[in-house]
């Protein structure tokens, strides 16, 4: 361990040597007559004896050493405020009051680790939380109850209770074991604990937060989870502050018995219906504001559910939560303290309106009963907004109100800048759908993601199915084993969240908007389809034709030019890439103006235009000015690769493939530009 430098206390105690008399320091038991006696006559013998100030009263009495170091460790401007004339109430922490603390840090063993600039200051507040200005409080003045404001400004409260004890933010009290030590500017009372302040406390023992507690408490094991499958992590570590009514494992088995024999654990909660649902009931327990157990007063209360309040209701001598429920819950342990509010155990689930009105509609002789319609389940999901918002632009909205039965295949929000970009022009969102032909493609395109009759995941096998769209259906196709729907584009559509039931039908959610062929026909020129024709023959190929969807208008000129060259990266290369892109996972994730410029750059670096370059013209050495304008170069030896910006080559794997009047060669990586670069995180 470190030693602690003791020239601060030694420059004290010289300047008082010029009127100190030496005194025993065996005075280990002390007492306030024992205090008292010490006091100076500056030499004369005849002279009345003064009483020695604060400083001096501590130096002269070895169980207080300890704070002599730490006056010296943390601020000289401590001493100072000691040694000047006034009137000071200063409780002494004893040596053994400091080991104790010690005993109870984990960063701090001695003083001498208290050896930073800010862990300085941390010991200054602590000590000024040890004196009262400006009051010479003895023995007698401090009567139970009597509150004290400190140095450091915080507040300490006087408890007497057949001994003096001074009690602090904490639950321990610090008792007087020798009171009454009278000084020429003041009053010292040895106390047997430090006394903290709250801002020591927040540094020093920093509560876990909302989430942590949680993750701590066995009783919350499966509250924890519950948590983290909604995706309410995030949220309970905010700020705050929140109160959270956190119902225990054995409440938790309770909403599965609700819920029905398909719900055994957190696992089945596994389709964006599902998992609204929990977050719903997860929200409904979390209140915005920190109301311990003594703050609850009877009446409603907000809570992070929107237009859903928990009622407090008085049951006694305390209180119980009333929901949508006939059955309240109990508070059953208060006031656990996080950094960003307070957790109260409760007995039982907490049920908002909305989903006990879906509860009481369940019959288990009938599965479809309380569900939804396929158009409430589209107006009420967050996932599906702009299908909400599309369907009823389009008018298709309340056809999914009626009997049905139908499946719908159901882009979610986060697909619609693949529709935008497949539309062009100046569509931007869908308030831009003003013109009596976008609406009429964008009927055809929802048209076609709805399918007459139910069918569900495992009803699924390889062949055609027929939409609402007239003559005009869409492929169910094994890739690799995994089954894909397979649209106008001739590229795989991949499903996400499955059989989501509904009164009149199912719906299924997939990664992006399907495009039928009619539309298609309809909104790309005749070189765009060719091209996609021949890419679409590459089963790897499927990342990059998405790509070039979303940025097509900057092909236009190299399609239509005298001929051009292009190095198209596999499927594999994209996902590499979009690790290396921060927030973003997959091609969905550039839906923003500048996102898509980016986009529009990295694919124009991979071309060539004007120039049909065969494999053959690839030499060493050699430089390709890109669309984009900045150029590649070629290495030859052990196969042929591009060289970008980067310091990992990408390898031609299929060389002088002949598409319309350009060559192709795919490669093994996406090339990013110099001037994109500063965009990836590794």
């Amino acid at each position: 361990m470190k030693t602690i430098p003791q020239p601060g206390k030694l420059l004290i105690l010289c300047l008082l040597s010029f009127f100190v008399i030496t005194c025993s320091n065996n005075d280990d038991d002390v007492s306030p007559e024992t205090e008292n006696e010490i006091s100076t006559t500056d030499g004369n013998p005849n002279a009345t004896p003064s009483l020695p100030n604060i400083v001096r009263l501590a130096g002269s009495v070895d169980m207080l050493s300890t704070l002599l170091d730490a006056i010296d460790t943390a601020d000289a401007g401590i001493a100072e405020t000691l040694l000047s004339e006034g009137a000071f109430t200063v409780f002494a922490p004893s040596n053994d009051a400091f080991t104790d603390l010690f005993d109870q840090l984990e960063d701090f063993d001695t003083l001498a680790d208290f050896d930073e600039a800010e862990e300085k200051q941390l010991l200054a507040l602590i000590l000024q939380y040890h004196v009262i200005a400006d009051n010479e409080a003895f023995s007698s003045n401090l009567t139970d109850g009597t509150v004290l404001t400190t140095l450091q400004t915080e507040e300490l409260n006087i408890i007497v209770d057949g001994s003096v004890f001074v009690q602090d933010k904490t639950d321990e009290l610090a008792e007087v074991i020798g009171a009454d030590n009278d000084a020429s500017n003041g009053v010292v009372h040895i106390v047997d604990k430090i006394v903290l302040p709250q801002a020591a406390l927040d540094v020093l023992f920093p509560k876990p937060s909302l989430v942590e507690l949680v993750m701590d408490t066995e009783e919350l094991s499966l509250l924890e989870e519950a948590v983290i499958k909604a995706n309410l992590v995030d949220a309970l570590n905010g700020e705050g502050p929140f109160t959270v009514f956190a119902p225990t494992n054995a409440a938790i088995e309770e909403l599965f018995t609700l819920l029905g024999d398909t719900f055994t654990s957190f696992d089945d909660f596994d389709n964006f219906l599902e998992l609204q649902i929990l977050e719903q009931i997860l929200l409904y327990h979390v209140v915005p504001a920190n109301l311990n157990l003594s703050d609850l007063t009877p009446g409603p209360v907000n809570t992070l559910l929107e237009n859903e309040m928990l009622e407090i209701v008085v049951d006694g001598n305390t209180f119980v939560l009333g929901d949508a429920s006939d059955i309240n819950a109990n508070i059953i342990t208060p006031d656990q303290e996080a950094s960003n509010g307070v957790v109260h155990l409760i007995d039982k689930i907490l049920i908002p309106q909305e989903i006990q009105d879906f509860l009481n509609t369940i019959n288990p002789d009938d599965p479809s009963s309380g569900l939804p319609t396929l158009k409430e389940l589209v107006e009420n999901s967050e996932e599906l907004e702009f299908l909400e918002a599309a369907l009823k632009l389009t008018g298709l909205l309340e056809t999914l109100g009626e009997d049905g039965p139908f499946t719908v295949f159901a882009p979610t929000s986060e697909t619609i800048s693949f529709l935008f970009a497949l539309i062009g022009g100046s569509i931007g969102s869908i308030e831009d759908f003003d013109l009596d032909s976008e609406i009429d493609i964008l009927r055809k395109v929802l048209s076609y993601h709805v399918v007459p009759g139910t069918f569900t995941s495992a009803d699924l096998t390889p062949g055609n199915l027929t939409t609402l769209l007239p003559n005009d259906g869409f492929e169910v196709a094994d890739l690799m084993g995994e089954l894909v729907l397979v649209d106008g584009l001739h590229l795989p559509v991949h499903l996400l969240d499955t059989d989501i039931p509904a009164k009149n039908g199912i719906i299924h959610t997939i990664n992006r908007v399907m495009v039928p062929e009619t539309v298609r026909d309809a909104i790309l020129t005749e070189t765009e389809q060719n091209f996609l024709d021949h890419i679409g023959h590459f089963v790897e190929s499927d990342q990059f034709v998405y790509a070039f969807m979303l940025v097509r208008d900057s092909f236009e000129d190299v399609l239509e030019g005298d001929g051009f060259t292009l190095f198209l990266p596999n499927n594999s290369a994209f996902l590499e890439l979009f690790e290396d892109l921060e927030g973003v996972e997959s091609l969905e994730d550039f839906d923003t103006i500048d996102e898509l410029y980016l986009l529009g750059e990295i694919l124009l670096y991979h071309c060539v235009q004007n120039s049909t370059i065969l494999s053959s013209s690839l030499f060493n050495d050699k430089e390709l000015k890109t669309v984009q304008g900045e150029t590649l170069k070629v290495k030859v030896g052990n196969g042929v690769f591009i060289l970008d910006k980067t310091d990992i080559p990408a390898k031609i794997t299929s060389p002088d493939i002949e598409v319309l009047n350009g060559v192709i060669h795919t490669i093994d990586k996406v090339l990013p530009p110099g001037r994109v670069l500063h965009q990836i995180s590794s």
